[in-house]
């Protein structure tokens, strides 16, 4: 077994008596800003120059990349002067548009400075949901549940998006559940001539039922919930003519004409930088075979099918095509294993695999202006850390822009050869640096204090335990305050453990504030990747296809082992935690293996995926016809009565991810087989409990724990 450790963030014994006030974390005060991390406000790259700005004693100023020079670009007085209608005690944040133009999202303007004079544009319009400010276009939903289109630049006109409208239909919307990377419904085109929209119908979805009882009479609110097996929704693909529109006042569009045989997933909508073609992702509904399909924005006429992906599990597109102005594309994929850029020609043939290696692309960041040299984040140096390196795009050569082993998210400039790099890791809460892709420039804009300096201090530690297969696994583990290695601590284990995730990361409070109040409350905190997790290669993350909870387990199972064998570990008190997969997880662990833990708390738990949605669950299980075996080896149901720990099961009555049911149905099983357990539902709250209510819930998970593994 090997095992390494990253670094330690505080050694308690070094800080006695540096803090004479030290404190437990105030968990109301996380919420009202009391340990809010030093920033620059509103660092941002001002468009097409080197230049990045920031509110400095409440002006925007203007610094130079290259010479350091600093100028003010707007006063706060100024700015008051020029929008007197409105009240605001400090500078609002603001957007670049261009060069001398900037958006204030929260006042609804935009100001243009021409030499020393200001023009404002105001009565922008209000619930935006998607803007291109370049062209002065917003995508805003309104009252009426309509989205509606604001062309500023052709005069103030408001257009429906789409008048095919009708019961069960969405347009302008995230479709597929937001999955593949889907947030938006609408895409704009390169030069704010059309936008493409989805269109969804649902009519064929069951209703679903959400109970809100705060009215006298409790009311129901029905949600379309695809089930696995189930007939899902339809969708297509839409182009707005923005010229057109404009010209009439009413909506112009037309339809891009998609197959149902192509594959009913629509994703990673893309414009041609032409606007000439719309390229899309498609998926079938088995979600093992993708064709990227290019289509005429004109006539939604399909041309051709430039690429195409299988996979014995499954395939999950989830970027968009890359273009060069040659016309060649960079498309990402995991075909050797591991997710890699490759250089396809206009026509889709492949030229080149650009990237190559046992590590993860993770996500690209472009290229810059002259096309020498692609951007991406990536984990080469190790899985927990987050880097970013330029692929010369020539020689193949590889450049990593920053080497400090941690967390690193950059901004670049317009053309990529400066930027400004947050960087986090397991002892540094935030430094901000400046730096150039050449590499000849770094320079230190901002290093914050750890803002929970005067608390009690634990120390965090960032290793990796091997598995029966020979993978190494990485874990974290918190410790007390004054951890002393021949004491004997409870351990509570924090577990998630399914797709797209990854709990152990390095970086500053990796795994969130409450996990470290619980350390000063005296637990010992471990958390474990296990397989089926995310940016450890195609193998590891597919692995648990058809059969969800099985490899999971037994790596989590290797975990507790671990923890056996530490004799700080009070082996009798160990605890569980975890929502949603995570919930999953905890009763898989707690039903399957009854004997190992005192006591378990669990929130939104997915009990029986037959019950869960099409577009995630089928990706993992295929559906309940396909594969029997595999769903009815992960219900939980039929183990309720081996549960022995002492178990508390949380869920928001909206949740319409996990609906209510699930849950339900657990505690219905429960009464039936004799089990005992405690169960809180939050009436008004959805898949989890945001904003200050969630302290709410962190005090019941901590005072469920104390009662059971606390002397």
């Amino acid at each position: 077994m090997k095992k390494f450790f990253l670094s330690l963030i505080f050694i308690a014994t070094t800080i006695i008596g540096i803090y004479p006030q030290e404190q437990l974390i105030d968990l109301e005060g996380v919420f009202k800003g009391k340990y809010k991390l030093d920033n620059l406000q509103n660092l941002s790259w001002r468009p097409d120059t080197e230049q990045y700005s920031f509110v400095k004693d409440d002006n925007i100023v203007l610094v130079s990349a290259k010479t350091g020079k600093e100028e003010t670009f707007l006063t706060f007085s100024r700015l008051e002067k020029l929008l007197p209608a409105f009240s605001f005690n400090r500078f609002p944040s603001y957007t670049w548009i261009s060069e001398n133009e900037l958006y204030f999202p929260s006042l609804k303007i935009i100001l243009t400075k021409d030499k020393e004079n200001w023009s404002v544009e105001d009565d922008l319009p209000t619930s935006v949901i998607d803007r291109q400010l370049m062209h002065r276009l917003f995508v805003a939903k309104e009252e009426d549940g309509n989205v509606y289109v604001y062309s500023i630049k052709n005069g103030y006109q408001r257009i429906l998006l789409c008048p095919d409208t009708g019961k069960n239909i969405q347009f302008g919307e995230a479709v597929h559940r937001h999955e593949w990377g889907i947030e938006e419904g609408q895409y704009f085109s390169p030069n704010g001539n059309f936008i493409a929209f989805y269109r969804m119908d649902e009519s064929q979805v069951k209703d679903y039922p959400l109970v809100n009882t705060s009215p006298l009479i409790a009311e129901v609110k029905l949600i379309k919930y695809p089930m696995a097996g189930q007939k899902s929704h339809q969708v297509t693909v839409g182009i707005f003519d923005v010229d057109s529109s404009t010209k009439v006042n009413i909506p112009i569009y037309h339809y891009i004409k998609t197959d149902l045989e192509d594959g009913e997933f629509l994703t990673n909508i893309t414009f041609s930088p032409d606007e000439k073609y719309l390229f899309i992702n498609h998926l079938n509904r088995a979600q093992n075979h993708a064709k990227l399909i290019k289509y005429d924005v004109k006539t939604g006429e399909k041309i051709a099918v430039l690429w195409e992906e299988r996979d014995s599990r499954y395939v999950e597109p989830s970027s968009r095509p890359l273009f060069l102005k040659n016309g060649n594309l960079i498309l990402q994929s995991n075909r050797d294993g591991w997710n890699h850029f490759y250089l396809h020609d206009k026509d889709g043939k492949l030229i080149k695999q650009l990237t190559k290696g046992d590590w993860e692309v993770i996500e690209s960041l472009g290229v810059d202006s002259e096309e020498k040299f692609l951007f991406f984040v990536t984990n080469r140096s190790n899985p927990t850390n987050r880097e970013v390196y330029s692929l010369n795009l020539k020689n193949g050569k590889l450049l990593n822009l920053t080497p400090e082993l941690g967390t690193h998210s950059l901004q670049f400039s317009s053309n990529k050869q400066y930027f400004v790099d947050y960087f986090q890791n397991l002892k540094t809460p935030r430094l901000i640096e400046l730096g150039s892709s050449d590499g000849k420039i770094k320079k230190e804009l901002l290093r914050a204090e750890n803002p929970y300096k005067n608390c009690l201090q634990w120390q965090d530690s960032i290793f990796s335990i091997q598995n029966q297969q020979g993978i190494e696994l990485y874990c974290r583990m918190i410790y007390p305050p004054n951890f002393n290695p021949t004491s004997s601590y409870p351990c509570l284990i924090y577990v998630y453990g399914g797709p797209h995730s990854q709990m152990v990361t390095n970086t500053f409070m990796s795994g969130g504030v409450f996990l470290h109040y619980l350390a000063q409350k005296g637990y010992v905190i471990f958390t474990l990747d296990n397989r089926g997790t995310a940016y450890r290669g195609a193998e590891f993350e597919k692995c648990i296809h058809r059969q969800l909870g099985v490899l999971e387990v037994e790596d989590q199972i290797l975990g507790i082992n671990y923890l056996k064998r530490l004799p700080f570990v009070d082996t009798t008190r160990l605890g569980l935690d975890g929502w949603s997969y995570g919930g999953f997880m905890i009763l898989t662990l707690i039903s399957t293996y009854p004997d190992l833990f005192k006591s378990a708390s669990c929130g939104g738990p997915v009990v029986d995926w037959r019950k869960y949605e099409v577009m995630y669950g089928e990706r993992y299980m295929d559906t309940p016809e396909e594969n029997p075996i595999g769903y009815e080896q992960a219900d939980i149901l039929p183990k309720v009565s081996n549960i022995k720990s002492e178990l508390l099961v949380m869920h928001g009555a909206q949740d319409p991810t996990v609906v209510w049911q699930h849950s339900l149905e657990l505690l219905r099983q429960a009464v039936e087989d004799g089990i005992q357990l405690d169960y809180f539902v939050y009436p008004a709250h959805e898949h989890n409990v945001r904003g200050i209510e969630r302290v709410h819930l962190w005090n019941k998970i901590e005072k469920f724990h104390h009662q059971h593994l606390l002397p």
